[in-house]
């Protein structure tokens, strides 16, 4: 099963905390049990999410650095059925703090372990940036969601991301397959827009989401309010894609899940060998 799904772009400013959020109310009002994990040390998702910053500890940063179980950690939100495990300034020195700790990589993925069976999906909200907490995502996860706004700075941090997965499949022999890449912040009537986003489809085909995310002002308010887009303008359009990129994003779930898990599994030991792989196997990776 997919469960563990960080949402992750190495380039700021491309929707990855809206859309972390917004995904996470739209699952639960599907009827799941979602976990938000927020991974940046802004802090963006929980603050999104109605905690206050001085209410942001204990946070993932006590829980990746062994000081407090992640049982303790997580909090429960207005929400019923999403819980949330902040970010906080701590995960700033992350870096340097985990490089010093046995398997450093495997940290976050030995912690949810632990909580895993409690969830229907776990959302894991990312820092633009390269990083062993980028590393912890990405060994951590059954997938991954890569949020492009179409702009070619957006773009390369898709490219540099590409090279973060490679490296992690060479080293350590696991990465998670890509369940979706997802346009946001889509301005249709501009024409440079258009022409990015003929380029994404066309790139990466069809692990391109049909969904695109519309540059709505409603998207933006609603983290002002600490609540999701659903709540704040349940009519307007920026519901209106969120709610179909939730329909969307279950729908993969449902079809690949077996696919990906199988995969996993195949391709932890062939992931240097491209030729050895079988289509399915080329399509998840």
């Amino acid at each position: 099963m997919i469960k563990t799904i960080p949402i992750i772009n190495n380039k700021g400013g491309v929707g990855k905390t809206t859309t972390t959020t917004n995904v996470a109310a739209g699952l639960v009002r599907r009827g799941k049990k979602v976990l938000v994990v927020d991974l940046d040390s802004q802090g963006s998702a929980s603050l999104a999410m109605g905690v206050h910053r001085q209410d942001l500890l204990p946070s993932t940063a006590e829980v990746l650095f062994g000081e407090v179980e992640v049982e303790d950690a997580i909090r429960t939100t207005d929400v019923r059925n999403l819980d949330l495990l902040t970010g906080s300034l701590h995960l700033a020195n992350a870096d340097t703090r985990l490089s010093k700790v046995e398997n450093h990589q495997d940290r976050l993925k030995a912690a949810l372990s632990r909580i895993k069976d409690e969830y229907d999906v776990i959302l894991v909200d990312c820092a633009p940036s390269t990083s062993l907490l980028s590393v912890n995502a990405l060994v951590a996860a059954d997938a991954f969601i890569i949020p492009v706004a179409p702009s070619y700075l957006s773009l390369e941090g898709v490219i540099s991301l590409g090279e973060v997965v490679k490296n992690v499949r060479l080293n350590l022999g696991e990465a998670a397959p890509v369940l979706g890449v997802l346009l946001t912040m889509v301005r249709r009537d501009d024409e440079q827009t258009r022409s990015i986003i003929r380029e994404v489809r066309s790139h990466y085909g069809g692990k391109v989401f049909d969904t695109e995310i519309r540059d709505h002002p409603t998207i933006e308010d609603a983290p002002a309010s600490g609540s999701s887009v659903f709540e704040v303008a349940p009519n307007s359009a920026g519901a209106e894609d969120y709610g179909a990129l939730v329909d969307e994003v279950l729908e993969r779930l449902k079809r690949y899940g077996t696919i990906y898990g199988a995969v996993r599994n195949a391709t932890s030991d062939r992931s240097s060998h491209t030729d050895e792989l079988t289509p399915a196997e080329r399509l998840a990776s």
